[in-house]
């Protein structure tokens, strides 16, 4: 897709400056593997990442996507932006957000708030702000390329790309790949494409989110976790 590549620019988009803004504001973007296999020592963990932190949380708000509300670029869920204890509360109060509609929901939703939005193909990033000395996630988004503001500032336009960390790679096995594409479509960050029939794939794009592990017809890709 050619909102995936450098510089891809829509015709209703966020301008650079407002993005620098936001991006400002951001300590770190840790994208979280989910609803994918990840093989560390022959463990395999589901969800356990973005779970802790949902299970660690007195108090969690979901609420609808300012940035899918905003651009409408793409057909994917906007009730996905999720924030814990006292963001979540900042959440509720604030007038400004009320038109996000944001509301408690309890962990068991929380859950299945990230499943359903990992099966839709958003990357789950967690946040952390900038001036947080404690650097605790305070927001877990379900993310797209070609709406959000921030991970769309850092793969479209190349803004602050050292904020987007992985804790995961993906590996793939071309001798199962059948070239479906599946992987081509669900990587939000562009890393795959088929050429030829064949696959090409760009380590260097890759920040392992797993929607390509979970989908893949052939079960030719898996996750390595990052030590």
């Amino acid at each position: 897709m050619a909102h995936k590549e450098q510089g891809y620019r829509f015709k209703v988009d966020y301008d650079l400056d407002h993005r620098k803004k936001v991006i400002d504001g951001i300590g770190e973007m840790v994208v979280i593997p989910v609803n994918a296999e990840i093989k560390k020592d022959q463990t395999v963990l589901n969800f356990d990442k973005v779970k802790k932190i949902v299970d660690a949380s007195k108090k969690i708000t979901v609420m609808n996507c300012s940035c899918r509300m905003d651009l409408k670029h793409c057909d994917s869920p906007v009730e996905t932006c999720m924030t814990f204890d006292d963001k979540a509360e900042e959440m509720l109060t604030s007038e400004d957000l009320q038109h996000l509609k944001p509301h408690p929901v309890t962990r068991e939703e929380a859950m299945r708030v990230l499943e359903m939005s990992s099966a839709a193909g958003l990357v789950h990033l967690a946040y952390v702000d900038k001036e947080d000395p404690s650097k605790k996630i305070h927001t877990v988004c379900s993310c797209c390329s070609c709406c959000c503001e921030p991970l769309g500032g850092i793969l479209r336009f190349g803004l602050a790309p050292h904020l987007l960390k992985a804790s995961a790679y993906s590996v793939t096995d071309e001798s199962k790949c059948s070239g479906s594409g599946v992987c081509v479509d669900r990587c939000q960050f562009g890393a795959r494409k088929i050429r030829n029939g064949l696959l090409e794939f760009d380590e260097g794009r890759c920040l392992g989110c797993g929607l390509c592990v979970s989908t893949c017809p052939a079960h030719a890709i898996s996750l390595i976790q990052l030590s």
